[in-house]
């Protein structure tokens, strides 16, 4: 399995920089085509909303205001890419133009529309989606995030805004034995690959997780993975992971998305949710 097309999102958020950051890195050590995709609102998108009943002068005044949030997201974005690309000397590509196999390049796809649309479409398309953490999106993070991993069938990784640089040296994979964890496992392969130590991280909760049998199935793709038993205490499960990965000094997170439910875990709580929220090391997903 190669990575030769990453897709990450950079829509002048917090978030932007990390995302850049984690996507070139992985570029670069997989020799992977990085395109950077910034999506602008259409005010026209929110006509339909709110056009009804309203002013001429108030829906210019609305257009006014999206066109202005556009501009300041757009130079931010320029600004980074500038910082992080075309000013770094990075070799740069035509979005539209097939990547070169095996060659690390960067190139920045501008559209306009709903983001969460534009990440599916494109994402479908790709190897992997790199995206910031939800709470660090200029829009709407929650959309976005659900657009990528239930639309486009990859492999999502969410970048924080601190550590997205040198990351998957030592690797946490969250076990539970579920169809959404091994599909996560198996798009992590490249970087399970070339990782230092894998360490498999299974909640004692009578499941059907059996950390040895996953560690088998790495073994036959040459990584050698310990397996790391817990008994969960009164935390939640997010929180148990997160706490045994950081004793087991992993500087990445791989784990299945929602298990559950996603409305159920985002109203109830649930692991998925409680990473987003509170994890500092950047997390590779898959539904």
């Amino acid at each position: 399995m190669v990575w030769a097309n990453v897709l990450a999102v950079t829509d002048g958020g917090a978030g932007c920089e990390a995302a850049m950051t984690a996507a070139i890195d992985l570029g670069q050590r997989f020799g992977a085509r990085v395109e950077f995709l910034h999506v602008e609102n259409d005010a026209r998108d929110l006509m339909p909303f709110v056009g009804e009943g309203m002013s001429a002068t108030a829906m210019e005044q609305i257009m006014a205001s999206v066109d202005a949030r556009n501009v300041a997201r757009r130079e931010t974005v320029d600004k980074s890419y500038k910082r992080h690309c075309s000013g770094a000397g990075l070799p740069e590509t035509d979005p539209g133009l097939p990547p070169e196999p095996g060659q690390f390049s960067v190139c920045l796809h501008r559209l306009t529309g709903r983001e969460a649309e534009q990440v599916e479409r494109l994402g479908r398309l790709s190897d992997l989606i790199v995206l910031p953490f939800p709470a660090a999106f200029e829009g709407d993070g929650e959309a976005t995030l659900d657009a990528a991993l239930f639309g486009s069938g990859r492999p999502v990784l969410l970048a924080p805004v601190s550590n997205s640089k040198n990351f998957g040296k030592k690797i946490a994979v969250a076990w539970d034995g579920s169809k959404e964890g091994a599909c996560a496992v198996t798009a992590a392969l490249p970087l399970l690959k070339e990782a230092e130590s894998v360490v498999a991280i299974t909640a004692r909760e009578g499941g059907e997780a059996d950390p040895s049998a996953l560690a088998r199935y790495l073994a036959g793709h040459g990584v050698a993975a310990k397996t790391w038993a817990y008994t969960p205490g009164s935390e939640s499960i997010a929180a148990g992971l997160l706490e045994q990965a950081d004793h087991a000094h992993a500087d990445m997170l791989v784990m299945g998305a929602y298990g559950h439910s996603r409305l159920r875990e985002r109203i109830l709580g649930g692991a998925t949710q409680g990473i987003l929220e509170h994890a500092k090391i950047p997390v590779l997903m898959m539904h």
